[in-house]
């Protein structure tokens, strides 16, 4: 800011208020950007993630990351997060193309992945019935609670028979297209690495405009992706801290014995 300021003759705070502006205006399109696929484009997205693999039905990868923040916000301990630095929630789900699907923002960085799950509108909407059809399904790391319509891999508790742990492999595989897509993003925006904004409404459309260009930069199919090198160590995996459902075992276990 200071720099723009400086060649443009403009005070530091009239550039502010422009990227406040600007980051509004691209996040209140997110919604043109951002979309869930519809049936015909879930059908190619479980395509793209099957391969040769037998993980048939994979529509999306969800993960979350934390967005660092300059200072504690209204001075709440809660953002606060696990590696002792301030920041707020960003939940992701992706497809096979690193495309964001799905984007939700803004709880505390102390809170678990699996609270913000919960309380995000996708976990209500396919709760419902909606999104998904009976066969597809999404998948996630060990943060997140097992459900029919969400698989996680098993907990190596040392006793993992071969095809547990085969079965583990592969979805990690699968999984890390939401790691590069988390990449990408930090690694094309990187204020994302920190936030000098102090207020929660700012700081979320900033994280909600950059979703949004990340996707217009994979829908244009630009090449800046072998220059970015971000790998993000901030992150670390999580034990799930909820029940999970029995039509997930279920679901599981039937993956399981197709591979």
């Amino acid at each position: 800011m200071r720099g723009v300021s400086h060649m443009f003759g403009l005070s530091k705070s009239t550039v502010h208020s422009c990227i406040h502006k600007v980051a509004a205006t691209i996040s209140s399109r997110r919604h043109s950007v951002i979309r869930w696929p519809d049936q015909t484009r879930q059908a190619h997205i479980a395509e793209g993630f099957a391969g040769e693999s037998c993980l048939r039905g994979i529509v999306g990868v969800i993960d979350g990351t934390h967005i660092r923040i300059i200072n504690i916000l209204n001075g709440q301990p809660d953002y606060i997060n696990r590696k002792s630095y301030p920041s707020v929630q960003l939940q992701l789900v992706v497809d096979d193309m690193m495309l964001i699907t799905d984007a939700y923002v803004g709880w505390p960085g102390s809170v678990h992945d699996a609270r913000v799950f919960r309380n995000s509108p996708l976990y209500h909407d396919v709760e419902d019935g909606h999104k998904l059809a009976e066969h597809q399904y999404l998948i996630g790391d060990t943060a997140y609670p097992l459900r029919s319509w969400l698989v996680t891999p098993f907990k190596d508790n040392g006793h993992l028979s071969q095809q547990q742990r085969r079965f583990n492999r592969m979805l990690s595989g699968k999984r890390q297209v939401v790691e590069r897509a988390i990449g990408h993003l930090k690694g094309r925006f990187r204020r994302l690495r920190e936030l000098m904004f102090h207020d929660i409404s700012q700081i979320c459309q900033f994280i909600m405009a950059t979703c949004v260009m990340h996707n217009l930069c994979v829908l244009s199919d630009d090449d800046v992706s072998s220059f970015i090198n971000f790998d993000d160590q901030d992150d670390m995996e999580l034990e799930n801290i909820f029940a999970d459902a029995t039509g997930g075992h279920v679901r599981r276990n039937a993956l399981v014995a197709q591979c």
